[in-house]
C-alpha cells in the first residue's frame, strides 16, 4: 500500500466511529442470543468481523470453510488471528479433482445463465455453516456480508430482516452490512491487519476496493477482466485453469 493510500484510509477512518458503534451493538446483541462464531474467508470483509467481534466480545472462535482452489497469500491473515483465538477449519467437501470435474457438469460461473448461477451457488453454500454451528451448539453466526457487494438481494435482504436475524436453525449477525469497501479498509490500516495479498495486485480495472477474494477457478468478473488479471499475477494457477477449462484463454 502506497503512502498516499494509507493517509488516505486513515483520514478515513477519523469518520467512521458511527459504523464501528453500530456494529458492536449488532455483535453485543448477538452475544445475547447465546454462543457466537464468526465466519471467516480471509478476505478483507471477514478480516474486520472478525476483528471487531473480538475487541467488543472477547476471544470469539472463528470458523474458516476453506476452498480447494484458493489463491495463495492469505496464510499471514490466519495465522495473525491463531494468535489471538482459535480458528476452526472445515476442509472442502470435494478434492480439486472432484471440484473440476462437478465444473465439467455445471458449467462456470461466466457460462451460466442468472438462474443456473443461483441455483449453482446455492448448491455449494449448502448451509455448511449452519450444519457446523448447530452440530457444535452456535447460536449464531457472524458473517462479513455487505449490501455494497450486491444490493439486489443482500441490501433487500438487510432492509426486510435487519442486521440480525434467524436462519437455517441459527441466528445470522452482519455487523458490516451498510459498510462501504472504503470503510472496510479504513478500518483494516487504522487497526493495523493483515491482509490476503491479492488486494495489493490492482491491476486491470481492479483496486484493493473490487477486488473479491475468489478461487483460481472462479471466472466471475470474466467480463470485466478477471481472466486478465489473474493471468498477470497468479500465472501458475492461471495455467491450471486453461488447462482444464482451454475456452477460458480467450477471455484474457
Amino acid at each position: 500500500m502506497t503512502p498516499l493510500e494509507r493517509a488516505g484510509y486513515l483520514a478515513h477512518a477519523r469518520k467512521i466511529g458511527r459504523r464501528v458503534a453500530e456494529a458492536e451493538d449488532v455483535l453485543r446483541r448477538a452475544a445475547e442470543i447465546g454462543q457466537l462464531v464468526v465466519m471467516v474467508s480471509w478476505g478483507k470483509d471477514s478480516v474486520v468481523a472478525a476483528d471487531l467481534a473480538l475487541r467488543a466480545l472477547g476471544r470469539v472462535p472463528l470458523l474458516h470453510i476453506a476452498s480447494s482452489y484458493r489463491l495463495p497469500g492469505w496464510e499471514r491473515v490466519q495465522t495473525h488471528f491463531e494468535a489471538r483465538t482459535d480458528v476452526h477449519v472445515i476442509e472442502s467437501r470435494r478434492s480439486l479433482a472432484e471440484t473440476i470435474e462437478w465444473l465439467r457438469d455445471v458449467g462456470l460461473p461466466h457460462e451460466r445463465t442468472r438462474a443456473r448461477q443461483a441455483a449453482v451457488v446455492k448448491a455449494i453454500k449448502k448451509d455448511v455453516g449452519s450444519a457446523w454451528c448447530r452440530e457444535h451448539g452456535f447460536r449464531v453466526m457472524v458473517l462479513g456480508m455487505r449490501a455494497e457487494e450486491n444490493q439486489h438481494t443482500r441490501g433487500r435482504l438487510f432492509r426486510r430482516r435487519g442486521l440480525l436475524y434467524a436462519a437455517h436453525g441459527v441466528h445470522v449477525a452482519s455487523p458490516l452490512g451498510w459498510w462501504t469497501a472504503r470503510d472496510v479498509w479504513a478500518y483494516i490500516v487504522s487497526r493495523d491487519l493483515p491482509w490476503h495479498t491479492m488486494y495489493d495486485m490492482q491491476t486491470h480495472g481492479e483496486t484493493r476496493e473490487t477486488l473479491r477474494n475468489a478461487g483460481w477457478l472462479s471466472t466471475d468478473g470474466a467480463e470485466r477482466g478477471r481472466i486478465a488479471w489473474l493471468r498477470a499475477h497468479y500465472p501458475a494457477q492461471y495455467r491450471m485453469l486453461v488447462a482444464e477449462f482451454p475456452q477460458v484463454a480467450a477471455l484474457a
